[in-house]
C-alpha cells in the first residue's frame, strides 16, 4: 500500500505555485484553447516502461520526404501546443511542410498524457530523471519503431533540451543529430530573481506534491491578457519578436501538472550549479564530453529564463561536432530573442527554424564542423 502522501497528492498553496510558475513554466501551454484550425495530424498513445500512457502526435511530411524523422520535445509543465500553436506559428507544421516526418510528445502530467493517480499506480513525486529515462526514451523509441529508422533527429526546447542532454550524456542511442533550444545547463547563472525564487521554492515544495498549473493559469490569464508589460510578459518574451495577441493565446491555454520532484530537482540545479541526477551520482554535464552526435545549441540574447551564459555552458561541455547560434542583435538579428520567441516569434521561421533545419540537413551529409 502506498504511503498516504503518495496516495493523496496535494495541491500547494497559491503563493508557492505563483512563484514556481514564474520560475519554471513561463510561456508553456498544454491545450489548444482558442487555437485556429491547422493541418491534420495523427494522434497516438504510447506506454512508458513504468506504466504511464503518453500522448504523441504525428504530423506527416507534405510532399516527398526529405531527411530523417524529427522528434520535438516541449518545455516544462507543458504539452506540445507550444510546438503546434496554429498553422502559421508551429515549428511542427513548418518542418512538415519542408518534407520532414514530425512527431511531438506531451510529457506525463501534461496535454492528454496521464496525470499522477496513485490509485492507478501512477504515483506523484517523480523527478527530472524519470522524464528522460521514461518519457523521452519511450517517445524516441516510438518514432524509431514507427518509421523503421535506427536513428532520428531531435529538436528539444527549454526543459526538453535538458532531457535531451541527460539522454545524450547517459546513452544517446538512436539519435542522429539534435538541436537544443534555450536549454540552460548551468542554472546558477540565471537572473538574480530566478535564483531568489528557487530558494523559496526549495523550502516550500515537497517532492511528493503536485503543482496544479491549470489552476494558476485560470487565475492569471485574464491579467496577463489585459495588462501590458506585466511581469510574466516581460520575463517570457520580447514583444519586438512576438506580438501580444499571440502571447495572449498562450496565456489563455491551460497548464498541466508539475511534479514537486521535478520542481525540487530544478531548484537544486539553480542553487548548486550542478547538472546531475536527483541523487547526485550522475553528472550529466561531465557526460556531455562523451557525446559524438552533432548538436546545435541555440540561445536567446534577451532570454530571462535561460540566459545566454547558462545555455552556452551546455555547448561548451559537448564533446562532438557542434554549432552555436545566438539569437539577437549581436548576431545581426532585428531584436534579442526571449524565451518563448524561439517557438512563436514572427521571425522565428527564418531566424530560428531555418538555421536549425539547415544544421540537421548538413549533419546528415557530414558537413558539420566544430
Amino acid at each position: 500500500m502506498l504511503p498516504l502522501a503518495l496516495a493523496m497528492p496535494r495541491t500547494l498553496p497559491l503563493a508557492p505555485v505563483l512563484l514556481l510558475s514564474v520560475l519554471l513554466a513561463t510561456g508553456c501551454s498544454t491545450t489548444a484553447a482558442g487555437v485556429r484550425s491547422a493541418p491534420a495530424f495523427e494522434s497516438l498513445r504510447i506506454r512508458t516502461e513504468d506504466g504511464w500512457s503518453l500522448s504523441m502526435r504525428h504530423v506527416p511530411a507534405v510532399g516527398p520526404v526529405r531527411g530523417r524523422p524529427i522528434l520535438l520535445v516541449p518545455g516544462l509543465a507543458s504539452g506540445d501546443v507550444s510546438l503546434l500553436l496554429d498553422e502559421d506559428h508551429s515549428l511542427a507544421y513548418w518542418l512538415a511542410a519542408r518534407g520532414r516526418e514530425v512527431w511531438t510528445v506531451a510529457l506525463r502530467g501534461t496535454g492528454e498524457s496521464d496525470r499522477a493517480d496513485a490509485a492507478m499506480g501512477r504515483a506523484p513525486g517523480y523527478g527530472f530523471d524519470t522524464l528522460w529515462r521514461e518519457d523521452f526514451r519511450a517517445a524516441l523509441s516510438t518514432v524509431r519503431q514507427r518509421t523503421g529508422e535506427d536513428r532520428v533527429d531531435v529538436v528539444a526546447y527549454s526543459l526538453g533540451a535538458l532531457l535531451l542532454y541527460a539522454y545524450l550524456a547517459e546513452d544517446g542511442d538512436g539519435i542522429a543529430a539534435a538541436v537544443a533550444m534555450a536549454g540552460p545547463t548551468r542554472l546558477d547563472r540565471s537572473e538574480a530573481w530566478l535564483v531568489g525564487l528557487a530558494r523559496v521554492g526549495d523550502r516550500v515544495v515537497s517532492r511528493d506534491e503536485t503543482l496544479d498549473m491549470g489552476f494558476l493559469s485560470s487565475l492569471t490569464a485574464p491579467v496577463q491578457a489585459h495588462l501590458r508589460g506585466n511581469p510574466v510578459e516581460r520575463i517570457a518574451l520580447n514583444t519586438r519578436n512576438t506580438p501580444r495577441e499571440r502571447w495572449k493565446l498562450f496565456a489563455r491555454s491551460v497548464f498541466g501538472q508539475l511534479s514537486g520532484g521535478v520542481a525540487k530537482d530544478l531548484c537544486r540545479m539553480i542553487l548548486t550549479g550542478r547538472f546531475t541526477s536527483s541523487d547526485g551520482r550522475r553528472d550529466y554535464r561531465a557526460g556531455l564530453s562523451r557525446v559524438r552526435v552533432p548538436v546545435m545549441v541555440m540561445a536567446g540574447e534577451g532570454d530571462m529564463v535561460a540566459t545566454e551564459s547558462a545555455v552556452r555552458d551546455g555547448y561548451l561541455a559537448l564533446g562532438g561536432p557542434k554549432a552555436w547560434r545566438l539569437l539577437g542583435t549581436r548576431a545581426g538579428l532585428a531584436a534579442d530573442y526571449g524565451h518563448v520567441d524561439v517557438v512563436i516569434g514572427d521571425r522565428a521561421p527564418y531566424e530560428v527554424w531555418a538555421p536549425l533545419l539547415d544544421f540537421l540537413d548538413r549533419s546528415a551529409s557530414g558537413r558539420v564542423s566544430e
